[in-house]
């Protein structure tokens, strides 16, 4: 059974078998010491004051427990108790909370085969700074409520604290000491006795104090509106945002109810922060949907979802959209308020947006086996899944919900689209609230409340830690994606319009069939893990309506449904075997059509082969007929005519051609004799010499040689004498 509930083994690690021998020591409180980002899980360990780390990707691979975890020392360990692990985007810090303060610790690098912090060594010592050390230390009367990692900052390093003094105090954390850059009052502070003044009377009491935040989608810093605000959906895709001007709302959630939404810039500017609130939300309520609200979520979807949860274990599920432009001006009037009354000097402005309440549902918070389980009360936290925007977690005293909210997709589909028309798909499909773990059976069952929940990225995996030191990691079902809309088959029509061609097999099939049967096997109520504590006892009278209230479970939300699952499957294939016959008979026709429809063709066939024949022999016969009848013609044409005229030209050219060319052939004749004379007279003109010269010359060319021969001796004599 335990390898159900730990489908990656962590409970047998020797990092949780560490963790849970000091679990004992701790207030039976619902925490969340374990934190997971990109697939490393910490856990803090109360008893040594350090951070255990493992990687999940790499638990079940590593057999050897020394180097199964790694062990981060802080330099300067809390002396506060902790109660919540939040890291930061860029997994460089991790802030260890608690309601006596806050410190932060800078993780080491990470290098090597399996990218372990340092190679893998097993002690690191790691900076751990505490944040604003002296003024939790003078304030004893001060509590941390939330710190949550501001998601605009450039540096990942400006942390967000809230406090019970109803006031932000903004730290960055980047330097050597955190420093205190800002500090935004929220409202009255609380005061814990009489004597402070008649119009301050215990305001935490009365739910006049904040209990969380979130952040909401960010807006450009000069817009007046928070996050749907009408300026933004009227600029342009070509329109440019100065990065530095974006600010990032904070939704603050009161312990009444009321939501805030507080504008202020990370930069040290002499700018006042900008409250809006409360927020309207609608339909109105009586009871402001509830007055012991505990806990905010801001999911991030288009446009904003924000989850309010009660210590009822009631959720509401809002949406955050901007005011009607026509609404009453004296509801206006009405609502322009200001703390500068109450002695403050932040303005409090009417708000531009609304939280329309979609649905609330109700959490199951324990088993119920008795009566007295009915108006149990605790405190709701709210997880992110980074993964979907579409799916949270809750973790209270008593378990682990998980809430799907299908309606997100349509929701962000109805916004891209250009139409008005409200999609119907947002009432069909209603958010689920599914029993993970429960912890608590009956009013007398001792707390075991849950320590830590974190989720792995890909594949998404639920760890849990529970009370007893036991840990539950689930294998989270995937995200379903928004499905891809369908080419419908066009035919044209002789207007040149189009429409959808009908087939019934496509109208059946219209949904597929596992979707339709996920909707059938889709169950109301969950039968939840059970994990007591140690301490739990339950009497076999509690045994029993537990095994009763499971086996009514199963045959009410179970066996029913797979009966009426295997009645859909068993129509289904009735009705696909009727159409499969009818088709068949179909198809038989249409055999024999194209059978009679062969024939005609070849009938066809045949008959336009003889037609073209006779064509092509009627066409002849008028080509000849239209010849003889111009040949016939008593009057020449136009076409013989100008062949008429061009002879003439031709004749007449040719007369003059002739008479050139007996000109050339004359003058050919005329050069050709006095060619013969001039070739004659070159005959006559020839030289030749006599004896008398010849022997004259040969005498002279002989001296010339002997004259020569003296000269070169001579000069073979004057080399050697002059020695060269």
């Amino acid at each position: 059974m335990e390898g159900c509930t730990d489908r990656l083994g962590l409970s047998e690690r020797k990092l949780f078998k560490i963790v849970r021998e000091n679990l004992t020591k701790l207030n039976p409180k619902t925490r969340n010491i374990i934190e997971c980002k990109e697939d490393v899980l910490f856990v803090w360990n109360s008893k040594d004051n350090c951070l255990l780390t493992l990687n999940v990707k790499t638990a079940k691979e590593d057999h050897a427990d020394s180097r199964s975890y790694q062990t981060l020392l802080p330099t300067d360990p809390p002396s506060f108790e902790v109660e919540r692990l939040v890291m930061n985007g860029t997994a460089s810090q991790i802030a260890i909370m608690g309601p006596k303060g806050v410190a932060v610790l800078d993780l080491p690098r990470r290098w090597g085969k399996e990218a372990t912090f340092q190679g893998g060594k097993a002690v690191i010592t790691c900076r751990c700074r505490i944040v604003d050390d002296h003024y939790f230390v003078c304030s004893p009367h001060v509590e941390v409520r939330r710190a949550r990692w501001h998601p605009g900052s450039r540096t990942d390093a400006h942390l967000l604290v809230l406090t019970s003094e109803n006031s932000f105090r903004l730290y960055e954390t980047g330097g050597s000491e955190p420093q205190l850059k800002q500090v935004w009052p929220l409202g009255r502070q609380p005061s814990a006795t009489l004597s402070s003044g008649p119009r301050l009377p215990f305001l935490v009491g009365l739910g006049d104090t904040a209990v969380d935040f979130d952040f909401a989608p960010p807006v450009p810093l000069d817009s007046k509106n928070p996050p749907i605000g009408k300026e933004n959906t009227k600029r342009g895709a070509t329109d440019r945002v100065d990065p530095n001007a974006i600010v990032w709302p904070v939704l603050v959630l009161r312990g009444n109810g009321d939501v805030y939404s507080v504008n202020a810039p990370l930069s040290e500017s002499s700018e006042k922060p900008t409250v809006h609130g409360p927020l309207s939300m609608y339909p109105p309520a009586d009871d402001n949907y509830g007055v012991d609200a505990c806990s905010v979520l801001c999911l991030q979807s288009v446009p904003p979802v924000v989850v309010i949860a009660t210590c009822s274990g009631t959720l509401y599920h809002c949406v955050l959209l901007n005011c009607a432009e026509d609404d009453d001006e004296d509801t206006h009037q009405d609502n322009r308020s200001s703390w500068s009354q109450y002695g403050s000097t932040y303005s409090l402005h009417t708000p531009d947006i609304a939280l329309y309440v979609f649905e609330s549902v109700e959490l199951e918070l324990g088993l119920a086996l008795d009566d007295d389980d009915d108006t149990y009360t605790c405190p709701i936290h709210l997880h992110h899944d980074n993964s979907t925007d579409s799916r949270y977690f809750c973790t209270h005293d008593t378990g682990v919900h998980m809430m799907s909210l299908p309606f997100i997709v349509h929701l962000e589909e109805f916004a891209k689209a250009h139409d008005d028309s409200p999609p119907l798909e947002l009432l069909n499909q209603p958010s689920s609230a599914e029993y993970l773990i429960c912890t608590r059976t009956s009013s007398s069952s001792p707390l075991s409340p849950i320590l830590g929940l974190a989720i792995t990225s890909t594949p998404p995996v639920l760890i849990t830690l529970l009370a007893t030191g036991e840990v539950v990691s689930l294998v989270l079902p995937s995200v379903p994606l928004p499905a891809s809309p369908a080419v419908p088959m066009l035919n044209g029509n002789d207007n040149g319009s189009r429409e959808e061609s009908y087939s019934p097999l496509k109208v059946l099939l219209k949904e597929p069939f596992d979707v339709h049967i996920k909707k059938f096997l889709k169950h109301n109520i969950s039968q939840p893990i059970l994990k007591l504590g140690p301490n739990a006892d339950p009497s076999p009278q509690e045994c029993l309506e537990l095994v009763s209230r499971t086996t009514q479970l199963f045959r009410e939300e179970y066996f029913q449904r797979h009966d009426r699952v295997r009645e859909e499957i068993e129509r289904r294939v009735r009705t696909l075997q009727t159409l499969k016959q009818h088709q068949l008979q179909e198809l038989e026709h249409m055999e024999q059509e194209k059978a009679k429809l062969k024939q005609t063709a070849e009938r066809l066939a045949e008959k336009y082969e003889d037609t073209k024949d006779k064509q092509e022999e009627l066409t002849k016969r008028a080509e000849n007929i239209l010849r003889l009848v111009s040949q016939r013609q008593p009057v020449l044409s136009s076409a013989e005519k100008k062949l008429m005229r061009d002879m003439k030209d031709f004749k007449e050219k040719f007369k003059d051609f002739q008479k050139a060319l007996e000109q050339v052939k004359a003058k050919q004749n005329y050069h050709k004799v006095q060619m013969e004379q001039w070739v004659s007279n070159q005959k006559k003109r020839e030289l030749y010499l006599g004896q008398t010269h010849m022997k004259t010359i040969k005498v002279n060319m002989a001296q010339m040689t002997n004259e020569i021969a003296e000269l070169v001796k001579m000069v073979e004599i004057s080399k050697q004498e002059l020695g060269l």
